[in-house]
């Protein structure tokens, strides 16, 4: 009886310090991602303009990409105009639209498209909806 106890017990011991290894090893890879957290927090303190350049580098791609699709303009041209987008006028809303505003000079919409970007690079538009000004 007394060795099934030694036994017992020495299982018992080698399973807790597995267990207190496994958890060490767990806190040192979170205590690193909370670091490196810390990190990427305190860059975009000092340097804001990273961040918000990023994101207007994102919203210009974009756009310059919904320039490219004059056949989601639902109104027709007038007077020899020609109907595009106005990229200056047009916001990205997130998670995947556009507020796109469009004119001919003579005439001008604006309307709420949907993308989503191809894994090639590109993407794909669809019009929500569209209103003549």
């Amino acid at each position: 009886m007394n060795r099934a106890f030694l036994v017992a017990v020495l299982a018992a011991l080698v399973v807790i310090s597995a267990w207190w290894q496994l958890a060490e090893m767990r806190a040192r890879d979170e205590h690193a991602r909370a670091q490196a957290l810390r990190a990427r927090i305190q860059q975009l303190l000092e340097h804001p303009a990273a961040a918000d350049s990023a994101q207007q580098r994102r919203e210009h791609v974009v756009l310059e990409d919904l320039a490219h699709h004059p056949e989601l303009i639902p109104l027709k041209a007038v007077s020899g105009g020609t109907m595009r987008f106005v990229p200056a006028e047009c916001r990205v809303l997130e998670p995947s639209w556009v507020y796109g505003y469009y004119e001919d000079g003579h005439i001008a919409g604006v309307g709420l498209f949907e993308f989503h970007r191809q894994p090639g690079g590109g993407f794909t538009w669809t019009r929500i909806a569209a209103a003549e000004l």
